[in-house]
């Protein structure tokens, strides 16, 4: 019983992170797509920000299923 719940929390914290991750990509996007339509000489940089915006919302996922996989692996033991 614990490691079935284990396993749904596993679940929902992979899957609300990678949801929350797309969510985020888009809000980053979109604000580089409005702010190169009022700024295009400010192309670059803006670009240079938006990508580094992207990163760290990508960088969720990724430490969610090492947290994921830990939880998996130890089998309830923390």
């Amino acid at each position: 019983m614990v490691k079935a719940l284990y396993d749904i929390a596993v679940a929902l914290l992979l899957g609300l992170s990678a949801a929350g991750s797309g969510i985020g990509d888009g809000l980053v996007m979109s604000k580089y797509v409005e702010g190169v339509a009022r700024q295009p000489e400010a192309r670059g940089s803006i670009f240079s920000s938006a990508l580094l915006g992207v990163a760290i919302v990508e960088a969720f996922p990724v430490i969610a299923l090492a947290f994921g996989i830990i939880i998996l692996f130890t089998k309830g033991v923390l």
